[in-house]
């Protein structure tokens, strides 16, 4: 029969036991930064299942949590292994992804216009993600980092994988309505196709040729 002093010892040794193990499977992180805005504010701590991705690829809306260049960072996966985006650029720089299936026609339209505009095509490796920031005007993230090899992801924050998330910020057509008159001179609307959005960038070309918008909704 154990004695009492044996037995608070196995519940002791039982008990760190757990917390090792619960330690290696999911890490506390502190957020910090408004890169993530208001998904995830500055300061909030959340939990990162640090084994998800050895059984699981990483998908379009989940959130994880990555390191690169001795930094840690928190962003939301926009394109998973082996995924293709497409996105306005300007001098080879890039501004803006391309909600499908608009690709096509605003890079028709580009190669028609003189203009440092492109649509360029990325096709992301079956090893890395490309991911973005929720507050996308104040993120660095796949724009300047580049694509995030799986093998650099700590783990997967515990939150709702959100794939619309990336409607906020990808171009979408414009259409503008024009007033027209019929023969018995009643006003009448007619759609007149893609129009020119108001300038949402200091490139000049952008200004002039630039028939798309930020869906804010």
């Amino acid at each position: 029969m154990q004695s009492p002093r044996a037995r608070n010892w196995m519940m002791v040794m039982g008990l760190a036991t757990m917390i090792y193990g619960f330690g290696n499977l999911y890490q506390p992180t502190v957020v910090v930064g408004e890169s993530m805005a208001p998904t995830l504010e500055d300061g909030r701590v959340i939990w990162v299942d640090r084994t998800y991705y050895r059984t699981h690829q990483p998908r379009c809306g989940e959130v994880v949590v990555f390191e690169d260049g001795g930094e840690t960072y928190v962003k939301r996966v926009y394109r998973g292994p082996g995924e293709t985006l497409h996105y306005i650029a300007s001098a080879g720089q890039f501004l803006v992804p391309i909600r499908e299936p608009f690709s096509a026609e605003l890079k028709a339209k580009y190669e028609k216009r003189r203009t440092r505009l492109s649509v360029e095509e990325l096709r992301v490796p079956e090893d890395s993600v490309f991911v973005l920031g929720d507050n996308y005007v104040a993120s660095v993230d796949s724009r300047q980092l580049g694509v995030i090899p799986i093998s650099s992801i700590i783990g997967r924050a515990h939150l709702e994988v959100d794939p619309q998330q990336a409607l906020k910020y990808e171009f979408v057509p414009m259409v503008r309505r024009r007033v027209v008159r019929d023969t018995r001179g009643q006003e009448q609307q007619s759609r007149s196709g893609a129009a020119e959005a108001e300038p949402r960038s200091a490139d000049p070309d952008a200004q002039v040729f630039m028939p798309y918008r930020i869906s804010r909704r």
